[in-house]
């Protein structure tokens, strides 16, 4: 996480309902692949120090660290939310109900992960509520490998860039833009804003 890191963890797993499911699943998937937290570290160009948080409860990463984590212990991003994705052959299909997708919340955001039981989709589409309402809430821009569409579903988004002015969305309008540039999105009005946020699958090696 590259905003507020010392943060207790805020994560929800689906339903369970209990802290540190996200970093019960780190260690069982880094065990799973024979790494070390230095091994992994050296993957995932994520420190030690915030790996052992992570695994221990201690902070909720950004969905940033989450590609990150996945890159480096070669897993779909959906096996960190939670969901074991399933290969299934052509004319695959994926329904995720209405409030029952995995829920994984940061200090900024809340993500709800759509369709994580189908495996190497191209892209992750994420129905995501955003409570920052500040640029200061972030430590520095996020930014990692791929591309992103955001559609507004309700309130309004300021989307915060490395290289553009700040633009600020209102509910229907929507952005595309390149992950490796610096970005956050903030709310840009009293209530939290709610987003459809699909991020481009990353290939796993």
């Amino acid at each position: 996480m590259n905003g507020q890191e010392d943060i207790a963890v805020q994560e929800r797993a689906g339903r369970d309902g209990q802290p540190g499911a996200l970093g019960e699943r780190l260690r069982r998937l880094r065990g799973s692949a024979g790494l070390t937290l230095q091994q992994l570290s050296k993957r995932s160009s994520i420190s030690i120090s915030t790996l052992s948080k992570i695994e221990n409860g201690q902070l909720s990463p950004t969905y940033e660290k989450i590609v990150a984590l996945a890159i480096g212990l070669s897993v779909d991003v959906s096996e960190l939310f939670g969901q074991t994705p399933k290969p299934v052959p052509l004319g695959r299909r994926s329904i995720t109900k209405a409030g029952e997708g995995i829920v994984h919340e940061t200090p900024q955001y809340v993500y709800e992960v759509l369709n994580g039981d189908l495996a190497d989709k191209r892209f992750v589409p994420l129905f995501t509520t955003i409570k920052a309402h500040s640029i200061g809430e972030f430590r520095n821009l996020l930014s990692h490998a791929g591309e992103e569409f955001i559609y507004v579903l309700e309130g309004t988004v300021v989307v915060n860039t490395e290289f553009y002015a700040p633009y600020s969305l209102n509910k229907g309008d929507a952005m595309y833009f390149d992950s490796a540039m610096g970005h956050a999105c903030v709310s840009g009005g009293d209530e939290d804003a709610k987003v459809l946020w699909v991020c481009s699958h990353v290939t796993l090696g």
